[in-house]
């Protein structure tokens, strides 16, 4: 854990944008799973209780809370987040009720919460830093309501640029093979003199959408629909992929 908060709290000090990335949230509020998911919770009348994890700056939760708030679609018991870094320059004192934050790394780690604690479970580009993968999925369902809603997304490898670049013995983006820079193994060469300037964020897992689907349904969640986290079926084919899950 000491080498983790090192490198990514060296990340957050050399990258003014790391963990403050920009996701279409009004996409996501209308797909069909979490209507759904919605309309339970209607039916309920609950006040929701949320869990960011990994959170970063919170930009993340940020626009989800304030977008349901605009639109009379829920209130919040309960806002909570986890993250191995406080993050300089957070968005967290934005946010009503004011943010449970809970510091410490989520590999291998029980999270610090009762069973079936949350309503909604957000979990953003952590997964693919993660060594105990299945561990930490089961985690997140343990403290997920049966009747909740879990969107975790991650870095698609087979997007079509990745699959490309492959059929020329290339890495795809997102994949890393050192802690030291992210050029390594990157066609055709031009790629390597544009990524540079960018430091590798710790990636150690990579996945495709089936391969995400089989790992979170083997970990006890029941597959809701997807999530076009960058703005449209074109964009995500690109670059990301956001499940969402259900409780089985």
């Amino acid at each position: 854990m000491q080498i983790e908060s090192k490198f990514y709290d060296r990340l957050h000090k050399n990258d003014a944008g790391y963990g403050k990335n920009v996701y279409d949230v009004p996409r996501l509020v209308r797909s069909s799973g979490f209507q759904s998911w919605l309309s339970r919770n209607d039916k309920n009348r609950r006040q929701l209780r949320l869990l960011d994890i990994g959170c970063g700056k919170g930009q993340f939760l940020l626009d989800v809370t304030e977008l349901l708030k605009q639109q009379n679609k829920a209130g919040f018991a309960r806002v909570a987040v986890v993250d191995l870094i406080r993050a300089e320059g957070s968005l967290l004192g934005k946010i009503t009720p004011a943010p449970e934050f809970f510091q410490q790394s989520v590999d291998g780690q029980k999270l610090p919460f009762e069973n079936a604690s949350f309503d909604f479970i957000s979990c953003n580009h952590v997964l693919e830093h993660v060594f105990e993968t299945e561990k930490f999925l089961r985690e997140i369902r343990r403290v997920l309501h049966p009747n909740g809603l879990a969107v975790i997304s991650v870095p698609n490898c087979a997007a079509w640029m990745s699959r490309i670049a492959y059929l020329f013995g290339g890495l795809p983006l997102g994949a890393e093979v050192g802690t030291e820079s992210v050029t390594y193994g990157f066609w055709p060469p031009f790629m390597q003199h544009k990524l540079k300037r960018f430091e590798p964020s710790g990636h150690i897992r990579d996945f495709t959408p089936r391969a995400l689907r089989d790992l979170t349904t083997a970990c006890g969640f029941k597959y809701a629909g997807w999530w076009a986290q960058d703005g449209g079926m074109i964009a995500t084919l690109k670059r990301n992929i956001g499940i969402l899950l259900e409780a089985k």
